[in-house]
C-alpha cells in the first residue's frame, strides 16, 4: 500500500485546487451553524454532508479515492473501533463510515469555536493528555454512556499521528477495554501515505482501510494489548520509538485490578 507515483508540479497543482474548493466548502457550511441548536441527528447529517463534499474533491480534485475491507468484521452490537492514526482523514471518514461513533480525540478540541460545540453536540469524548485522572474517568464515564446507548467508540490507540508511535499502545486503551466490556475491532489503514504529515501536498492514491478480526471481550490486559498492537502492524512498520510518549490512564492508577493477571 503505497501512493500511487505522479509529476509533483501536477500533484501542487491539484492539492493547491483542492484546498482551494475545501475551504469554500467549508465556509459555505459555517453559514449552517445556527443548526448546532437543532437535534444531534441533524447535525450529524450535516457534517456527514460536509464529509462526503471533501471526499467528493478529494476523489476528483486531489486524486485521492479510498476502499474499505472488512465490515464483516463489525459485531452486531457497540464495540470499540481501534485504528492507526496517519491523517485528519480518518477523523473525518471514519465515523461516517462506521455509524456515527462517540469519537474519544484531544480535549483542547472540544475548545475551538466551532469544531468544539460540533464535537460537543455529537458526543465526542475529549482525552485529557496531562495525566489527570478525574479528567480520565469522566471520559470513561462518557464512554460507558455512549455504548449503553447502543453506540461504539472510536479510539486511536497511539494517540498521534507521528510515524514513530504508530504501532503504540496507550494503556488508557486496556482501561477503556476493561470498562466498557465490549469487543474491539482494530482497523489499519494507509493514509498517510497521501495526506502526509507535516505536508500541505495531497498525493494521488487509494487510501485502503481494513477492518481486521475483532478481538473478543474479556481477555487479560497484557493479552489484549499484545493482540492489539500486532493487529495495529502493518508490513514496513518500524518498532514504536523507546521515547516517553504520554497515556491516559493506566489500569492500576484508576483503581481497576485484573485479577485474572494474577493467576
Amino acid at each position: 500500500m503505497t501512493a500511487l507515483s505522479d509529476n509533483r508540479g501536477v500533484a501542487w497543482i491539484r492539492s493547491l485546487c483542492f484546498h482551494v474548493v475545501s475551504t469554500l466548502t467549508t465556509c459555505a457550511f459555517v453559514l449552517l451553524y445556527p443548526f448546532i441548536l437543532a437535534p444531534r441527528r441533524v447535525v450529524w447529517s450535516i457534517l456527514s454532508a460536509w464529509v462526503a463534499i471533501q471526499v467528493f474533491w478529494l476523489r476528483w480534485v486531489a486524486g485521492i479515492g479510498y476502499r474499505v475491507e472488512g465490515v464483516e468484521n463489525l459485531p452486531d452490537g457497540p464495540c470499540i473501533l481501534a485504528s492507526r492514526h496517519e491523517s485528519m482523514w480518518e477523523t473525518m471518514v471514519l465515523p461516517m463510515r462506521l455509524g456515527n461513533p462517540a469519537v474519544f480525540l484531544k480535549e483542547e478540541i472540544l475548545r475551538y469555536p466551532i469544531a468544539g460545540p460540533v464535537a460537543r453536540k455529537l458526543g465526542y469524548i475529549g482525552v485529557n493528555r496531562d495525566g489527570d485522572l478525574a479528567a480520565a474517568k469522566r471520559s470513561f464515564d462518557l464512554a460507558k454512556e455512549a455504548v449503553a446507548e447502543g453506540r461504539s467508540v472510536l479510539i486511536f490507540p497511539s494517540g498521534t499521528r507521528d510515524p514513530a508511535y504508530r504501532t503504540r499502545v496507550q494503556t488508557g486503551v486496556a482501561v477503556l477495554y476493561r470498562q466498557l466490556g465490549v469487543p474491539c475491532v482494530p482497523i489499519v489503514l494507509n493514509s498517510g501515505d497521501f495526506w502526509v504529515r507535516h505536508s500541505w501536498l495531497r498525493l494521488p492514491g487509494t487510501i485502503e482501510v481494513e477492518l481486521r478480526p475483532a478481538i473478543p471481550a474479556g481477555l487479560r490486559t497484557r493479552e489484549f494489548m499484545e493482540r492489539l498492537e500486532a493487529a495495529l502492524t502493518m508490513p514496513g512498520d518500524q518498532p514504536s520509538t523507546s521515547a516517553a510518549m504520554p497515556s491516559v490512564a493506566s489500569p492500576s492508577s484508576l483503581g481497576i485490578s485484573d485479577k485474572s493477571e494474577r493467576e
